[in-house]
């Protein structure tokens, strides 16, 4: 792959001499990440705390743009990265099948949710979101909740949902929905009949749900728990047909130039403590004795299975065909 351009930022937290840790008592790690900045700076801040003696150096950049520089790096024959975290799991399917990551048995392993960590500890997922039903609390009483994808279509043109044409998360449930034989490629069809309303973003339909435009949308579970943190009246649900999970995997690289420290922030990142971190932005967390934020329900949680290869190789099909629909 040739790349004529790269936009990174990169974050640099200055290390400080303290005492050392167990294992890596200085040095540096090259950390890329996809993630929003947001969410990582705080957990690099924490983790720079209790291991002053490690600096984190974050080459921060949007999905496409990350990925180009780590198969750069690998056309060169060095990927330089100790530790990444992205939001797509391809990606790490790719670095392992190609042998560009490296097994690490995390003792925070057995407290992750099934289905969020590679078989072989090659990767685990740092973050998770999920794709549900968000609905508007005013208009929508606890009875009248959806509790499946059809109920969901029961509300006609007063549901709504993002295009799969702009929105990636909604691209990925149009796949598994169509990989579904209990939904299909029929709910987008029904979804038609109903006058189920599609918008162009997320953001479309989210600021729809929150002004009362909408009643239920395909929505995403920590963006409903920080709408609803902030007073709008909404709230979100877990079908119990499956929700879309889609998993931010954490990996670290073949040749980490790092080993040690970068299996450490590893760690916290799965960590109780790092796990948290998330939650207090709303997300989900990836380990089974840590509470979900404020507002999202607890339990077992149904995901849809996603074969991703069998969505890379028939994406072009299904945009066309959504497009032929609508």
């Amino acid at each position: 792959m040739n790349v004529k351009s790269l936009v990174c930022g990169t974050v640099v937290l200055a290390a400080s001499v303290a005492s050392a840790p167990v294992f890596a008592q200085s040095g540096s790690i090259n950390f890329y990440s996809s993630m929003v900045l947001d969410v990582v700076e705080p957990i690099i801040e924490e983790f720079h705390a209790r291991h002053p003696g490690i600096r984190v150096d974050l080459l921060y950049s949007g999905s496409v743009e990350l990925e180009q520089r780590i198969f750069a790096e690998i056309e060169a024959g060095n990927l330089r990265a100790d530790v990444i975290w992205a939001a797509n799991p391809a990606l790490f399917l790719n670095l392992k099948q190609a042998g560009w990551l490296q097994r690490y048995d995390s003792p925070h392993a057995d407290a992750l949710m099934p289905g969020l960590k590679d078989e072989d500890n090659m990767f685990f997922a740092g973050r998770v979101h999920h794709m549900g039903i968000g609905y508007n609390t005013n208009q929508v009483t606890a009875d009248q909740v959806p509790q499946t994808w059809a109920e969901f279509l029961e509300w006609g043109p007063r549901a709504a949902m993002a295009s799969p044409l702009h929105s990636g998360t909604n691209f990925n449930i149009m796949g598994a929905f169509v990989q579904n034989e209990d939904i299909g490629w029929e709910w987008f069809e029904q979804a038609r009949e109903a006058r189920v309303q599609v918008v162009r973003g997320t953001g479309d339909v989210t600021r729809g749900v929150t002004s009362g435009e909408f009643a239920v949308i395909k929505g995403i579970d920590y963006i409903m728990a920080a709408e609803a943190a902030r007073g709008a009246p909404v709230a979100f649900a877990f079908p119990s047909d499956g929700v879309l999970a889609l998993p931010s995997p954490l990996a670290i690289g073949k040749n980490a130039p790092n080993v040690e420290a970068a299996r450490l922030f590893v760690d916290f990142v799965l960590s109780p403590e790092g796990q948290q971190i998330l939650v207090d932005r709303h997300f989900m967390p990836v380990r089974s004795d840590i509470d979900p934020p404020a507002g999202l329900p607890s339990g077992e949680i149904v995901a849809l299975p996603m074969d991703i290869d069998w969505l890379a190789e028939h994406g072009s099909e299904l945009r066309e065909r959504f497009a032929d629909l609508y």
